[in-house]
């Protein structure tokens, strides 16, 4: 009887593990650091964007914006949208970097 149980949850497992790594597959894109063929011109939504990346070693100029989904986006930074969302994403991180030190100096 243990067995059968102990064989039912592995598989239900295995098939649990399974869905995440398709779902967590999908729309993943892999881009090498150093370059970018392709730019998106369509507005991207700040809030679908966890982070981003300058290429500064390109021979193009380009963003690359890290989406919640786990897709990265090649996007050029003289577009307004774009220098919008790098400035939200800064204004961000200094004022998270700003609560972090003041919670570290309360606690010496």
């Amino acid at each position: 009887m243990k067995l059968y149980v102990a064989a039912i949850l592995a598989i239900s497992f295995l098939e649990n593990f399974k869905v995440c790594i398709v779902r967590g597959a999908v729309g993943v894109q892999t881009i090498a650091q150093s370059t970018c063929d392709d730019f998106q011109s369509e507005e991207i939504k700040y809030k679908s964007v966890i982070g981003y990346e300058r290429l500064e070693n390109s021979p193009l100029e380009a963003v690359i914006l890290m989406l919640r989904k786990g897709a990265k986006v090649c996007v050029r930074p003289d577009l307004p949208w774009v220098k919008k969302i790098i400035r939200l994403r800064d204004a961000k991180t200094r004022k998270r970097k700003r609560k972090t030190s003041r919670s570290a100096a309360t606690i010496f």
